[in-house]
């Protein structure tokens, strides 16, 4: 087996590889101003195809005072708290599945998300309904059509 070392990244500008910027994006969801129930799934933020999602999260600005025991997972169209598990929406961030290879969340820790097909970063209202104010994030890297129609330009020997 060889190794072959690359050439020529540096040499100048145009030989460096292509790129886009990483994006935090975020969006405030007030469910005080909706009615909502157990098992309701708000679509927060849209995923285009071809994103690395790097983290997501959220923070609650203003604490769940609706009584019903209401808890928020944070998760997507595959796994509906792959971000946060059912937490109280109590105010500030709430605790996010530590990133892989953490052993103190075991087998369900999760470090990123591939969206090759687009998708949506979603609240899930777990049990109860809420009337908090919550604002999600997540750390976006689109790699749509990078490189593809480029040519090589280093060298491999």
């Amino acid at each position: 087996m060889a190794t072959l070392t690359v050439t020529g990244n540096t040499s100048s500008p145009a030989a460096l590889p292509v790129g886009k910027a990483v994006r935090c994006v975020s969006q405030v969801v007030d469910f005080s101003e909706f009615t909502n129930a157990s098992g309701d799934v708000v679509q927060v933020i849209e995923v285009p195809a071809n994103t690395l999602c790097l983290y997501a999260g959220l923070d609650v600005l203003t604490a769940d005072g609706a009584g019903n025991s209401g808890t928020l997972s944070l998760g997507d169209g595959a796994d509906v708290d792959a971000f946060v598990a059912a937490s109280t929406a109590t105010a500030g961030l709430e605790v996010t599945r530590a990133r892989a290879g953490d052993s103190s969340m075991g087998t369900t820790s999760i470090g990123y998300r591939v969206y090759a097909a687009a998708d949506t970063i979603d609240l899930v209202i777990a049990t109860g309904a809420v009337n908090c104010k919550v604002r999600v994030f997540c750390v976006l890297a689109d790699f749509d059509g990078e490189g593809d129609s480029e040519a090589q330009k280093v060298t491999f020997a």
